[in-house]
């Protein structure tokens, strides 16, 4: 049993009293903007996943299991039930790895709760303020209970989304503390098949499983008690063992939001976060000196080992590995001005070009960086120094600390709705793209965001 020092009544039942006091009223206007911008986000990686066999797939189960209902699976032009489109939605915003993830906790919250509080606000024909207030507390929970778990982001996400369905639903305090417990019951994962097609169901999953928590608690069903700090509970099972006292997790929750501090990334390119600063750095380089792919004679990338350990696929043999291969976003770039999506299809992968460059790149860890069990936290530094050596014996290089995208140097609003409208061109008209970021943007006074579920769906 995890020693928390929270007053009478546990973890669980203050967090789930957090979840039911919290109000839009009460929130900064910089965490409502950033929630929207995260939403924005999600809605922009699911229609951009909607075209991949794997959604299809995903997809094609979720018609097979039945359930017809309401609630709108993204890029798919059909409905079904809240369960299962949390399941596909979720599966489809993280699984070309463009979805937001809190700095340095490698944690993904909106792949989670999003689809969560559409699919309920959808069924219930819900206000803009409510599905709001809910995904704000549902992503707070979940990175606030993620940095005290050694486990993968799914088993917070599961507790996130509980609590996010929970308001939704109208819980009483008896019912949230019921649903957190049924979550931590479901809660779980591996992190083996990240680099696989299989990556995203863990937070499919994690969303199914939250939903589903809050559904059965609606109808009475007990959960276990203290069931993230007692005995057994998810503390005991998948904590990280660095020391985090509960209670001070509970002085912080909304002081302040994670999504502020350490802030959210919302990703330029569709790959581990850890290969931004590298992309940037080699942009700048091209964008600087003006050469061209065939000048190019050698590449040295120098990055902390705690990059090199998050991006272990020198020579990818996919797109799956190449999203976690620096040697390769580094050689699209040179190729393409910036790697997209098109740019981790198998066929670019394998295109003789890029193992031509590929070749050419050579990784090593920075001088600074130390030893690998010296870092002092996860991805605590993602600095990286490009230097690039062209055919004539000329040097360059450049260092970026931060990359476009992350809390330093965040996406713009221009930026973020670029994205929308470079994942979403293939499945929604122009007016329908124009007619999604409207409704997001004013969020605040949607009477009812069905018609913004109904746009999603293509």
């Amino acid at each position: 049993m995890v020693q928390t020092g929270v007053s009478e009544g546990g973890f669980t039942h203050h967090l789930a009293r957090f979840a039911l006091d919290h109000t839009l009223g009460d929130l900064p206007s910089p965490v409502g903007d950033a929630s929207i911008n995260m939403m924005i986000n999600a809605a922009a990686a699911a229609l951009a996943g909607a075209s991949q066999q794997e959604s299809l797939t995903v997809t094609q189960f979720v018609q097979d299991m039945g359930g017809n209902g309401k609630c709108t699976v993204i890029g798919m032009g059909l409905r079904t039930s809240p369960v299962n489109a949390a399941l596909a939605n979720g599966a489809m915003i993280h699984l070309l790895d463009f979805d937001d993830e809190i700095a340095g906790r490698g944690i993904h919250p909106s792949a989670v709760i999003f689809p969560v509080v559409m699919a309920l606000a959808e069924m219930n024909g819900d206000t803009g303020k409510a599905v709001l207030n809910a995904f704000t507390v549902g992503c707070e929970i979940t990175s606030k209970v993620g940095a005290m778990l050694s486990s993968p982001d799914s088993a917070a996400g599961a507790v996130g989304a509980s609590a996010a369905a929970g308001l939704m639903l109208g819980l009483n305090q008896e019912q949230m503390e019921n649903a957190l417990g049924l979550a931590c019951g479901g809660a779980g994962g591996v992190n083996a098949g990240f680099a696989s097609p299989s990556r995203a169901l863990p937070q499919g999953r994690a969303a199914m499983n939250g939903m589903s928590a809050a559904l059965l608690a609606e109808k009475d069903l007990i959960g276990p008690g203290q069931a993230i700090e007692g005995p057994g509970g998810l503390l005991d099972s998948y904590g990280s063992g660095n020391s985090i006292d509960p209670s001070q997790v509970l002085s912080r929750l909304a002081d302040p939001y994670d999504v502020l501090q350490p802030g959210i990334i919302l990703k330029a390119y569709p790959c581990h976060s850890a290969a931004h600063t590298a992309i940037d750095a080699t942009m700048q380089l091209v964008q600087q000196y003006q050469f061209q792919p065939g000048q190019v004679e050698s590449v040295r990338v120098e990055v902390p080992y705690a990059t090199l350990q998050a991006l272990p696929y020198a020579d990818p043999r996919d797109g799956w590995e190449a999203r976690y291969s620096l040697n390769y976003v580094v050689a699209a770039t040179l190729l393409y001005g910036q790697p997209l999506l098109e740019q981790f299809a198998d066929s670019a992968v394998q295109d003789p070009a890029a193992r031509d460059m590929l070749g050419r790149v050579m990784v090593a860890p920075s001088e600074s960086s130390g030893a690998p069990d010296q870092d002092s936290g996860r991805f605590a530094s993602l600095g990286c120094t490009v230097s690039l050596w062209l055919f004539g014996g000329r040097e360059i290089s450049h260092r970026v600390e931060f990359a476009r995208g992350f809390p330093d140097l965040p996406l713009d609003s221009d930026e973020l709705d670029a994205k929308f409208l470079y994942c979403s061109r293939y499945i929604l008209p122009p007016d329908h793209i124009d007619g999604a970021i409207g409704q997001f943007r004013d969020l605040a006074n949607v009477v009812d965001v069905t018609g913004l579920a109904s746009i999603l769906g293509g």
